[in-house]
């Protein structure tokens, strides 16, 4: 039987792609498309790299996560995630520094996006590391974890568009976004770490005993 840790990249490939294509299409594109730059001001210039930078980080791993998933073309594999943790990084490092200027209400949103940025940014160079190190399993662990992080920008978009926290006012985003974030996280690691809270079996009895 397979283990939840086993199913785990089928699930976040499929969920990545059933959630992702509306927020592309709504949030990403009119960026990219420049139909919604006006109101962004002189941010303008790192937002673009910012969504152009997630995007790409997305997609890359999406495909990647699929490659590894499968046991397909290593080589591609890391290439691929060579090209999804550096735009990524941009992507990441570019998230911080919108996060600081805090352009538009409510300011509380970009000390959740920020946190988020950070904690991609962690995730990817434990993964980076581990690979260094030849430590595959860790590696694999720790991009999953980087890829359910890259993924919340989905449910963080989201959250900008459906009030969940009203009583909180303008700063129920800010809230919405923590926890769009973090609550995947937290289901990523019981996931991951599932296994080695099992059940021990116990020893074979020996004959006679």
């Amino acid at each position: 039987m397979r283990t939840i840790t086993s199913r785990l990249p089928a699930l976040l490939w499929l969920a990545a792609i059933a959630t992702s294509l509306p927020i592309l299409w709504t949030v990403v594109w009119p960026i990219l498309n420049t139909s919604r730059l006006p109101e962004h001001g002189a941010h303008v210039p790192t937002l673009l790299v910012h969504a152009g930078a997630g995007l790409a980080t997305l997609l890359l791993g999406t495909a990647n996560l699929y490659l590894g998933w499968k046991r397909l073309m290593p080589r591609l594999h890391r290439w691929l995630g060579y090209g999804y943790l550096m735009l990524g990084s941009i992507g990441a490092t570019t998230a911080i520094a919108l996060s600081m200027l805090a352009p538009h209400e409510p300011r509380g949103l970009y000390v959740a996006t920020g946190a988020l940025a950070a904690a991609w940014l962690c995730a990817a160079a434990m993964a980076w590391r581990a690979a260094r190190n030849r430590r595959f399993d860790s590696h694999r662990d720790w991009m999953i974890r980087s890829f359910v992080l890259i993924w919340t920008f989905v449910g963080c978009r989201i959250a900008t568009k459906v009030t969940l926290f009203p009583a909180l006012g303008d700063e129920g985003v800010a809230a919405a976004v923590w926890l769009n974030w973090v609550a995947p996280l937290v289901v990523c690691e019981i996931a991951l770490q599932w296994r080695a809270g099992a059940r021990v079996k116990s020893a074979t009895a020996r004959p006679g005993d």
